[in-house]
């Protein structure tokens, strides 16, 4: 909760003295960049958590069926149930690796948007403030 707040208010101290000394740059950069950082980062925490979720469940099965015939070994081992256990243990496994490749190729997409994304936003900045008509001069030259 400290560190929170200590980015918040470094965050809105930034911004204050980005006001002082620029507008036009700053209100470009908190209405246009931080909304577009911040909604790539949710976005990105957001399918994380939810692709997290989805692996434990989708493993949990197959690892819960693994631990039965693990416990089971001696009436796996006298019926002969060895290969029957094997082949079912990687139908499972290649089903949810299938679906879990499938799902990453999309969080992959949102990832690699949301780490590029910083880069755009930096040389629009860049360019705007470049373009700008006001000679900024620091506080020990003053």
């Amino acid at each position: 909760m400290g560190m929170v707040l200590v980015a918040f208010l470094s965050l809105l101290g930034c911004i204050i003295i980005a006001f002082t000394f620029g507008w036009r740059l700053t209100v470009l950069t908190v209405f246009v960049a931080m909304p577009l950082l911040l909604s790539t980062g949710y976005y990105r925490f957001r399918y994380e958590v939810q692709f997290e979720k989805m692996n434990q469940a989708v493993f949990a099965e197959s690892s819960k069926f693994a631990a039965e015939a693990i416990s089971a070994f001696r009436t796996v081992n006298s019926l002969t149930l060895e290969g029957m256990i094997c082949d079912r243990y990687n139908m499972l496994l290649r089903g949810h690796i299938t679906e879990a490749f499938n799902k990453a190729r999309f969080r992959s997409l949102l990832f690699a948007l949301s780490d590029s994304m910083q880069l755009p936003i930096a040389a629009l900045a860049f360019w705007y403030g470049g373009r700008c008509e006001y000679f900024v001069v620091p506080f020990f030259i003053c």
